[in-house]
């Protein structure tokens, strides 16, 4: 019955499709390697740096072929032995109410999903990581890591989920009601969380280098841009890996950098960093990131809207007795296609505001050296690959490639 459904071939097309997308794309920024420091980055990266940096991304991109197949192989198997009927099967033995049966239902495979994926998180972190110096997490760490997010998803989660499940259940305009909840409820989130929840997972202090401060209020006052607070962040506890950002809205806007990121970098380069930072608060990027999630959200819940409540979706799936849950986690796989290239919009105009930050740093140091030198160190530390193929960089960079930016930084 499954082979004669539209839904069945709909899904196995999206989900096999997908994999063989992220394999050409894999194999064509391989091809794309170039086996010589690019001429730009000579005298600012050796042969060894270079020659390190690709086999970083040879043995990274090795392992994302691996794990992409056996997790595709592991649902496939899953799908088509009945797995769906079983995981089915024992929720209605439960008893309970169609909401509580939806929230077990749904977390049951969020747990399954979790210990999948588990094995290769753990190894990415703690042998290819490791083994190219990023890694600085204990297994302590990355056990509590996944135990808070747990936490996290289920004080968060499971209430907007039950909400969600009410309203798909009850109301003819569903989809406009959780579009609408669902926004309110992420812009809620984006406020409270890096006063409540980043400090669950990161330590802030406040910058003691007072020299450092005054330049970073200086610079925050003469692009006035007003800053509350700076802190610094134990990243090192994770990762060798920099970063800096601002949380926070209006006069209470914070700033948060990376102990990495003070360790390695000059000032001006910090400065640079910071000022690129502040570039897409003046350009006003997250607005706009903003409404383009807010509308990609909106299409979801309207398709949603025409596909849950069609029993042929659920019977795709080994389903008898359809339920708006299932139709949940039947319609993600679904959307997979259309959120791929919601994505692909989403990280080209990513890309273009990257440029922007540049040239608003650019302006704001007055010279395109500070920000050059910052990138291309991190480009060396982080191992980057300077010439990755325009199809892989299509599909998943939200930054532009370094060669890319440190041409349209000196343009003149």
């Amino acid at each position: 019955m499954m082979f004669s459904n539209p839904w069945f071939w709909t899904a196995l097309i999206a989900t096999v499709g997908l994999w063989k997308l992220e394999m050409l794309a894999t194999f064509l920024n391989m091809s794309a390697l170039s086996p010589k420091v690019p001429k730009r980055l000579e005298g600012t990266v050796t042969e060894e740096e270079h020659e390190r940096a690709l086999e970083y991304a040879r043995v990274s991109a090795r392992f994302s072929v691996l794990s992409d197949s056996i997790q595709l192989g592991l649902f496939l198997g899953f799908w088509f032995a009945g797995g769906f009927g079983w995981v089915d099967h024992w929720v209605r033995g439960l008893g309970l109410g169609e909401i509580q049966s939806g929230l077990v239902l749904l977390s049951t495979l969020f747990v399954l999903q979790g210990l999948l994926i588990l094995p290769f998180d753990w190894y990415d972190t703690f042998r290819i990581e490791a083994a190219f110096g990023f890694n600085k997490m204990t297994l302590g760490t990355f056990i509590m890591d996944r135990v808070k997010g747990l936490f996290l998803a289920a004080l968060i989660g499971l209430p907007l989920l039950a909400l969600l499940l009410h309203l798909f259940t009850s109301y003819p305009l569903a989809a406009l009601y959780a579009w609408m909840v669902v926004t309110a409820f992420s812009l809620v989130l984006s406020f409270l969380s890096p006063r409540l929840i980043l400090p669950m997972f990161f330590k802030f202090q406040p910058l003691e280098d007072a020299e450092l401060k005054a330049a970073i209020m200086e610079l925050s006052r003469k692009l006035e841009f007003p800053v509350a607070e700076v802190s610094v962040v134990d990243g090192s506890k994770r990762s060798t890996k920099a970063n800096a950002f601002f949380t926070g809205f209006g006069k209470t806007k914070r700033i948060a950098l990376f102990d990495t990121l003070l360790q390695n970098h000059s000032r001006d380069e910090i400065l640079a960093v910071l000022a690129h930072e502040i570039g897409h608060c003046k350009r006003r990027h997250v607005p706009k990131q903003l409404a383009l999630s807010v509308l990609s959200t909106g299409l979801m819940f309207a398709l949603m809207h025409f596909a849950i409540h069609d029993p042929r979706l659920c019977a795709a799936f080994g389903i008898t007795q359809p339920s708006v849950a299932w139709g949940f986690a039947f319609f993600g796989i679904l959307f997979q296609p259309v959120s791929t290239l919601i994505g692909l919009l989403g990280s080209w105009m990513s890309r273009k505001f990257e440029f922007e930050a540049d040239a608003f740093a650019r302006e704001a140091m007055a010279s395109p050296k500070p920000l050059v030198d910052a990138l291309t160190r991190l480009t060396r530390d982080h191992l980057g690959n300077p010439t990755p193929h325009p199809f892989y960089v299509t599909l998943h960079y939200s930054h532009p490639p370094i060669l890319q930016r440190l041409e349209a930084l000196e343009a003149t």
